[in-house]
């Protein structure tokens, strides 16, 4: 079975999203299935289409964690895909899908806390969340028994320390936009050039250098 996730992940590596998840099988798999199909969502132009596969994602993510609830990857896996599926659902929704997301990513950390991608999550949900409209805010609060504890600061805070578990032009290119938010433009300038050299093994990274790119041209 090792084999079949490194054949899979080489796939993947490549940028060969439907032919990775075809090589898959169960159990552990179900989770990079449903971070994978994200991926596919996340090139697809088609706005229904790209919700459908989000849910699919979903799906699959909370399948992985019936299947194996004590590996934080099944967990992280449900919070990525609940989080890309918020810029498509409605306010009721969304207040849930946010509660969720957090859930499943605290979940993820406190199983293990030395992974990268998770804290990246932690720091865009803060990011998110601290910038919602107080309409939006209100509505969490029902759900979150209070006003959910969320800042620009954390995000920045949980973000470093995902690159400083792992460099990766993702979480320098959020860092940036928190940054921007912030009115902090020259650290911003300085994160978002600071991606320009650095990894692109995995398309994600690829996807943040060309986004950390355009942002410089458009921003500064």
């Amino acid at each position: 079975m090792t084999d079949v996730y490194a054949a899979a992940d080489e796939l993947y590596g490549k940028g060969s999203f439907q032919e990775a998840i075809d090589a898959l099988g169960s159990g552990e798999a179900l989770q990079r299935k449903s971070r994978w199909i994200s991926e596919i969502a996340d090139d697809t132009k088609d706005t229904a289409e790209k919700a459908k596969l989000y849910r699919e994602s979903v799906e699959v993510a909370l399948a992985s964690i019936a299947a194996d609830p004590d590996n934080f990857a099944t967990h992280k896996a449900a919070a990525i895909s609940k989080g890309k599926l918020l810029d498509h659902v409605g306010i009721n929704e969304l207040v849930q899908l946010t509660k969720d997301v957090k859930d499943h990513i605290e979940k993820s950390i406190a199983i293990d806390s030395s992974d990268s991608a998770a804290w990246h999550v932690l720091g865009k949900w803060h990011c998110g969340v601290a910038s919602l409209n107080w309409v939006t805010m209100m509505a969490l609060k029902v759900v979150f028994g209070g006003m959910p504890d969320a800042s620009h600061e954390k995000a920045l805070e949980c973000l470093q320390k995902a690159n400083d578990i792992y460099p990766n032009a993702s979480s320098v290119l959020e860092k940036a936009k928190v940054l921007m938010l912030m009115g902090r433009k020259a650290e911003a300038k300085a994160a978002l050039e600071g991606t320009l050299g650095m990894d692109t093994d995995l398309p994600v990274y690829r996807r943040s250098i060309e986004e950390a790119k355009q942002l410089l041209k458009d921003k500064f």
